[in-house]
């Protein structure tokens, strides 16, 4: 019974150590080039197999990564800004990787570089293809609908419940 108990207790530090490290990264990719909510999220993912508080954190973390690739898939000019970023960060990744005179050149930072890249741009190809399913099917796109809802939260209550309500057939 011990035994479990120690084990349980390890698994939790583990947890909590990688999860706080992961949070880490995250929040200085907000600042530097990369998926900063993204990797907010897949923190909060890993401390939330521990914790009740971090399940609640990374939905809310998880809905906001989602809203900002929607938004950036809903503006063309966005989506193609987004995408030509995320090839150049694969592309600098392979040049800090294989150039030794770079500083901090190693295929760590590379690979890291190459990988928030891929993050960056599955997520808005994955974004463009919900926006354009949702076009095709008549349905509002994720952007729409939160533009709607920020429109919504920003006037009266009584009008916005008015507005949102479906017609009758």
């Amino acid at each position: 019974m011990v035994i479990g108990s120690g084990t349980r207790l390890v698994r939790r530090v583990v947890v909590t150590a990688l999860g706080i490290a992961v949070l880490g990264v995250g929040v200085v990719l907000l600042v530097l080039p990369g998926p900063g909510f993204l990797v907010i999220a897949l923190g909060f993912f890993v401390l939330a197999t521990e914790y009740d508080w971090a399940r609640r954190r990374f939905d809310a973390a998880r809905h906001k990564a989602a809203d900002l690739a929607d938004q950036a898939a809903a503006n063309k000019l966005s989506s193609a800004f987004t995408i030509v970023f995320a090839l150049g960060m694969m592309a600098a990744g392979v040049i800090w990787g294989t150039v030794s005179a770079l500083p901090f050149s190693s295929w760590w930072t590379g690979g890291t570089l190459i990988g928030s890249g891929l993050i960056v741009l599955i997520t808005i190809l994955v974004s463009l293809r919900q926006a354009r399913r949702a076009k095709s099917e008549g349905r509002m796109t994720d952007a729409e609908k939160i533009e709607l809802r920020h429109a919504i939260e920003h006037r009266h209550p009584a009008s916005a419940a008015e507005e949102t309500r479906e017609p009758a057939d």
